[in-house]
């Protein structure tokens, strides 16, 4: 169930905004929004180079290979390997959002423009990350062999068997066959 609900964080992350770049300059501010998949606002009228993180197919390719392993899990538990996949695939893709942006603003702060500039990460990445965490968390999880299920008998898990009086051959009185000489008298 972890791995569903981290698969979905992943997906969700993706369509929230990844980052602001954010300009006060002349009494005016200008902003930009973008998400994984778009940009969403865009008040520089493309004077900046900025650009959406497209990083939404990777991080929803992670998703549903950690969906599928946990829903072909029941029947084949070999599968339970692609939620570590899937978990790996999305840690990815949050490291490599994290570096982008890291890159972003440096490469904003080299300008070294007149007016402030802030580079802000947005609840995106920060849900990535988190989706990411809890993934990694969840495929260790999933990789737990299952339990043998014990069912409990009226006797308290001991079990008899009877022998019939006349037929001792099955289990002989001292647990191992026993060569027994006739007596003579």
């Amino acid at each position: 169930m972890l791995v569903v609900v981290a698969a979905g964080l992943g997906v969700t992350a993706t369509f929230l905004p990844a980052y602001t770049v954010q300009v006060a300059a002349n009494g005016r501010t200008l902003r930009f929004e973008a998400t994984f998949w778009a940009v969403e606002r865009d008040d520089f009228h493309e004077l900046l180079i900025l650009e959406p993180l497209e990083f939404g197919e990777p991080a929803l390719g992670a998703a549903l290979v950690m969906a599928l392993a946990a829903v072909l899990a029941f029947r084949v538990p070999a599968a339970r390997v692609g939620s570590l996949l899937g978990a790996g695939l999305l840690a990815g893709v949050a490291w490599s959002a994290v570096i982008r942006l890291q890159g972003l603003a440096d490469r904003l702060a080299d300008l070294e423009p007149p007016f402030t500039m802030e580079v802000a990460q947005g609840d995106g990445v920060t849900m990535l990350i988190v989706a990411a965490g809890v993934a990694v968390v969840a495929a260790v999880l999933h990789q737990e062999l299952p339990r043998a299920v014990q069912t409990e008998s009226a006797g308290g898990g001991v079990v008899i068997h009877q022998i019939d009086e006349a037929d001792d051959t099955d289990t002989p009185p001292y647990g191992y066959p026993v060569i027994v000489e006739p007596k003579s008298d």
